[in-house]
């Protein structure tokens, strides 16, 4: 016996919320045999591994069993499809087992993506803890044996973007098709065969278009040496009396901006929203010249599994260009005037196609900042000085949802009103940087500088989570994780999910590294 799954090929592989991911499963039956059923999960497995450090001096000699690496696992989307017997089948009988009759057998299959997580302890529990076996994993390359503990902290959002490349593997996100083919036979192993495929999350709602910018700052000062003194002659004390005084020396002292607009979104394939400017803050009277320039997107993944966590850095070279004598400040140029450096330099550059949208999930998280660094000097001098700059910055799927569910998350109908109260519901959802619908939008400039209620008022809507780039939401033991059903209940955007249309644009291909198509450990089979 032998079954696989076959995808449609859409989205060019890439599927995203309210996406359906369809396809066919072919079983291959060398003779008759029994099936008691045959199912297609859509699954979503955040997962980290990390080791605790190394114990130096008198804790060297500590029990090996409280230095083990710690396993977190979490199951973000989990939606099951039974595509054998059919629904009219089930409802006629109660047989345990289905003869089929050898040869290839083909069941079509059509599974929606949801927009949010499903991970909270209800889920995590019933479908993670279901035995020892179901939480050991075992690594033939690395001579390991792993046990995942319970999660206790669970975060409700956007579901997260596939993710890859991590040093080591100690954390990713993986999305996968898994069919299972039950037997009714005990003593008769259930066939199993996973299909993996890559996911990137609709992006949250952006604000209104705006001159607003958002800046990083940095003030910096040429070292101005005084002009060296002549030797004095025998006779100069004679004239050293009419002699003019020598002019104050005028410090050359200005600052670099770099601006983006705000809110800062990057996103991928698209040319970087950049503005270098310099302003000189005294009257000197020298000229400024840019020796090299480089633009780099730091890329931080913060990591937990348990009591253990970890930072880890990764860079993308955006732009990088040195020995240059680009004339950037005249020595005319006037005081306290911003001067826009040419964009013609980035003006193609942009964040690399396989770069990872901010998010934040219940154990991984990413975060961005663009670095840039600009190497100036004087006109006449060969050295020159580098001025950093970084900004903190939100990069984005570039896939915009609906217009339906972006307008949801500005104002969702309103509720009935309950008797002798007219107040209408408010949204708890918000766009990100602004206030809650119906108040006044002030927008301001933000800086990052471098140098750095009556009693008979209906109870407040619970959040609905929207976007993973808003603030989560953690679950720990209590409150909506003592639900203990098969799922937990619906948010406003999956009940609505529905009567939206799927995401029709264009989507980048988001490749994943060669890992992340590998068979999943032993403890998510």
């Amino acid at each position: 016996m032998s079954v696989r799954i076959e995808l449609d090929n859409t989205h060019q592989g890439v599927y995203t919320c309210l996406d359906y991911v369809s396809g066919n499963v072919i079983l291959n039956l060398p003779s008759d045999d029994t099936i008691s059923s045959i199912t297609v999960k859509m699954e979503g497995i955040s997962r980290t591994r990390l080791e605790p450090p190394r114990l130096e001096g008198a804790l060297a000699d500590a029990p090996r069993e409280k230095r083990r690496a710690e396993v977190e696992i979490h199951k973000l989307l989990y939606v099951v499809d039974t595509v054998f017997p059919s629904n009219d089948i089930r409802d006629a009988t109660s047989k345990a087992g289905f003869t089929l009759r050898a040869g290839q057998h083909v069941y079509p299959f059509r599974i929606r993506v949801p927009i949010n997580s499903s991970c909270t302890k209800g889920v995590a529990s019933g479908a993670i803890a279901g035995g020892l076996l179901q939480k050991v994993s075992f690594d033939i390359n690395k001579v390991t044996v792993d046990y995942a503990r319970d999660a206790s902290r669970h975060i409700k959002g956007t579901l997260p973007p596939s993710l890859s490349g991590i040093t080591d593997d100690v954390a990713w996100i993986k999305y996968f098709l898994k069919v299972t083919v039950n037997r009714p036979q005990f003593y008769k192993t259930n066939m199993r065969q996973h299909e993996p495929f890559v996911f990137l999350p609709i992006e949250p709602p952006r604000p209104p278009p705006s001159n607003a910018e958002s800046f990083a700052r940095r003030k910096h000062e040429f070292i101005t040496v005084p002009p060296t003194p002549k030797s004095k002659g025998l006779f100069s004390v004679f004239g050293s009396k009419n002699m003019p005084p020598p002019s104050p020396l005028i410090p050359c002292r200005f600052s670099v901006e770099a601006r983006l607009p705000s809110p800062p979104i990057l996103v991928p394939n698209e040319p970087l929203p950049l503005r270098i400017l310099i302003t000189k803050l005294d009257p000197f009277k020298d000229a400024l010249v840019m020796r090299m320039i480089q633009i780099t997107l730091l890329a931080n993944t913060f990591i937990s599994a348990h009591e253990l966590y970890k930072d880890e850095l990764s860079t993308h070279l955006l732009l990088s260009i040195a020995d240059m004598h680009v004339p950037f400040v005249d020595v005319d140029a006037p005081v306290n005037v911003p001067i826009e450096m040419n964009p013609h330099m980035w003006r193609d550059r942009a964040v690399p196609d396989h770069v990872a949208p901010t998010f934040v999930t219940c154990n991984i998280k990413r975060s961005y900042q663009l670095k840039i660094e600009i190497g100036l000097s004087r006109a006449d001098e060969e050295h020159y000085d580098v001025i950093s700059l970084i900004h903190n910055v939100e990069v984005y799927s570039g896939i915009k949802p609906p217009k339906q569910l972006a307008m949801s998350a500005i104002q969702p109908p309103s509720m009935p009103p309950r008797p002798g109260n007219t107040e209408k519901a408010k949204s708890s959802l918000a766009i990100p940087g602004l206030p809650p619908f119906g108040h006044k939008i002030e927008r301001k400039a933000s800086s990052t500088d471098v140098k750095a209620g009556s009693s008979s008022a209906p109870p407040p809507l619970p959040q609905r989570p929207h976007s993973s780039h808003n603030t989560p939401t953690a679950q720990s033991d209590s409150g909506y994780n003592d639900y203990q059903g098969d799922a937990p209940p619906p948010t406003y955007e999956d009940a609505m999910a529905d009567s939206i249309a799927p995401v029709d644009g264009p989507r980048r291909r988001y490749q994943q590294g060669a890992t992340y198509y590998h068979d999943v450990p032993d403890d998510l089979r």
